[in-house]
């Protein structure tokens, strides 16, 4: 086990720390781009600039269409949340190839109702030694809800449903949190102002300690062992309303350690192949494979028979 694993001590106070920081450098920013200049009330005294065609210039009208159009593609897709498996589908290569030479763990540091506070240890050229990822569950009360044990629950909630995320690097903060915003999948503060410079296209879904997280959501039995704890404290006070809230579960540092593999987890990437239709089989075809069947005695035969023969019977 390499000696930098990330810290999950002070994580709360660490992650509302930078928070305040991240809020107080937007409230001051005079170089955000808003959504009413990209509807056609840009001033271009203001001379803010863009990186479209990778070369730093000052925006034009052309640019701003660019931008309208990108975002009304986003939201098209808008919908609350979005699964593991595609979010990182929708990841760009280079931040997945990021996430795996450099972003070896993750570990839970705490939990309640839904939301699991991840730490990742940070990239070499970092100016922090972890970074702090949040990740909501959507459905959460589906599967509080869900017959079954909780750690069935717990798996479907981490591989089948939708998530919210966001992460306190710089990468998400400038590049992705807009992103997530148009897309439905940020978790806390929302970003209305483009990412003019560092994401002109909007493209790309996670950062790399977010993929690291990800991965390790879906691969892990001991988060989602964790995770079933949550569950089944979280069913025992459905049982008795009024008279509890939520649990916080907060995970020591030997507690995390213990969830962690003994090498870094693989990361594969959800292909995006899309899928091809069979074409239907003809008439000929269908009476063709009847007639391998017919006459047989036993009863796969005699169903298969049948559902070919209910096959022809539909065909137009």
């Amino acid at each position: 086990m390499t000696s930098r694993l990330p810290r999950v001590g002070n994580a709360v106070q660490g992650l509302n720390a930078r928070r305040q920081v991240e809020l107080e450098s937007r409230r001051q920013a005079k170089t955000i781009l808003r959504p009413e200049e990209v509807s056609g009330q840009y001033s271009a005294a203001r001379m803010l600039t863009t990186a479209l065609g990778g070369v730093v210039r000052p925006i034009t009208s052309d640019d701003l269409a660019t931008f309208k159009k990108s975002v009304a593609a986003m939201g098209d897709k808008a919908r609350p949340g979005i699964t593991a498996a595609e979010a990182l589908g929708l990841s760009r290569p280079a931040d997945v190839q990021r996430a795996r030479e450099q972003i070896r763990y993750s570990m839970i540091a705490r939990m309640q109702a839904g939301k699991v506070h991840f730490v990742t240890d940070s990239g070499p050229q970092s100016k922090v030694t972890r970074h702090h990822v949040m990740v909501e569950a959507v459905q959460y009360a589906a599967a509080l809800a869900q017959p079954g044990k909780p750690l069935s629950a717990a798996t479907w909630l981490m591989k089948q449903s939708a998530l919210k995320f966001e992460c306190d690097c710089e990468h998400f903060r400038y590049f992705l949190r807009f992103v997530a915003t148009a897309g439905g999948w940020v978790a806390g503060r929302g970003e209305h102002g483009f990412p003019k410079l560092r994401n002109p296209h909007l493209d790309g879904a996670c950062c790399k300690h977010i993929v690291r997280v990800l991965t390790d959501l879906q691969q892990s039995a001991g988060i989602r062992q964790r995770l079933a704890q949550m569950i089944e404290a979280d069913r025992a006070r459905i049982d008795r309303p009024g008279k509890a809230r939520p649990k916080v579960h907060t995970i020591t540092q030997r507690e995390a350690e213990a969830m962690l593999p003994k090498r870094a987890r693989r990361i594969v990437v959800p292909a995006t192949r899309v899928a091809s239709i069979a074409p239907e089989a003809s008439a000929t075809d269908i009476r063709t494979a009847m007639a391998a069947y017919a006459g047989r005695s036993d009863s796969n035969s005699a169903a298969i028979h049948r559902a070919l023969a209910a096959l022809l019977a539909a065909q137009p």
